[in-house]
């Protein structure tokens, strides 16, 4: 017959995440907690989950800036070429504005996923076409040169925002 006191379990569980710990271990293996630490290490703990929160917050909204630039871009230039065909007739900037518009809208909606990648891609797409543009028509650099700062700002502030939750995970 077995022994009552093999029985016993002698584990004990994390007040944080319910993983069962060793009566001798200090630290949760799971998610950290100082479960056997002093109360200056749990507040300290409870401190760092709520900034890393914080920030993951804050990084979060910059993304969706950069994510909405992203579909503003794309609505800009579709709406560029739309005025170009009815003005001039120029189908040809028309068709190039909506195949950009497709790819920014294409990004944007990729950027809930991955939005590293697209916003980094977004941001390449918008400076070659700036640059293109540029060389094409130089006047064209200066047009609405506040709008594109503003674009470009918010499409950097997502990039680093991105890379900001990436480093914390």
């Amino acid at each position: 017959m077995d022994n009552p006191i093999d029985l016993i379990d002698h584990t004990r569980r994390c007040s944080l995440c319910e993983t069962s710990m060793a009566e001798d271990q200090k630290f949760c293996v799971n998610c950290g907690y100082p479960e056997g630490g002093t109360e200056q290490q749990q507040s300290s703990y409870h401190a760092r989950r709520v900034l890393k929160k914080r920030r993951g917050t804050e990084a979060s909204k910059k993304i969706r800036s950069g994510r909405n630039s992203l579909f503003v871009i794309a609505a800009f230039t579709l709406a560029i070429g739309v005025f170009y065909f009815i003005r001039y007739g120029d189908n040809a900037t028309l068709i190039t504005n909506a195949i950009l518009a497709i790819i920014y809208m294409v990004l944007g909606f990729w950027s809930q996923k991955r939005p590293l990648i697209a916003l980094i891609l977004g941001l390449l797409v918008y400076l070659t076409t700036i640059v293109l543009n540029g060389i094409l028509e130089p006047e064209t650099i200066y047009k609405g040169i506040i709008i594109k700062v503003l674009i470009i700002l918010y499409l950097s502030k997502g990039i680093n925002s991105a890379l900001q939750i990436r480093n914390t995970l």
